[in-house]
């Protein structure tokens, strides 16, 4: 598969503790930038999800998550999604909170580019 050559921005702004359906679908994601917006390192959960409600925060393992980095203002936080992005067959549902695993809410904006 070669590394797409488009794609297009999607915005979640607060996004926090609750599962929220970014975009429907099959897609690629190939970055994530966030506006930590908390007092501490945050977490995005990603979940390959068709709807909110397939997801239960604290419980659905999620299916990547990267981490935002407190004070460093706009930060790109794919850094470790993989080089051609990565596939969802359902859609991403995503939550901000202050672990990679948990449902306890950390508000950032977040962009998310896919393909």
């Amino acid at each position: 598969m070669s590394a797409p050559s488009g794609g297009s921005a999607v915005e979640s702004n607060s996004l926090a503790g609750t599962a929220t359906l970014i975009q429907g679908g099959a897609l690629i994601l190939t970055s994530v930038m966030a506006i930590n917006t908390t007092g501490a390192d945050a977490y995005v959960q990603l979940f390959d999800a068709a709807a909110a409600a397939d997801v239960t925060l604290g419980t659905t393992v999620p299916r990547w998550a990267v981490m935002s980095d407190f004070g460093a203002g706009l930060v790109a936080v794919s850094d470790g999604l993989p080089t051609n992005g990565l596939s969802f067959r359902n859609g991403i549902v995503a939550a901000s909170t202050t672990t990679p695993t948990n449902n306890t809410g950390a508000s950032q904006h977040v962009r998310f580019v896919i393909f």
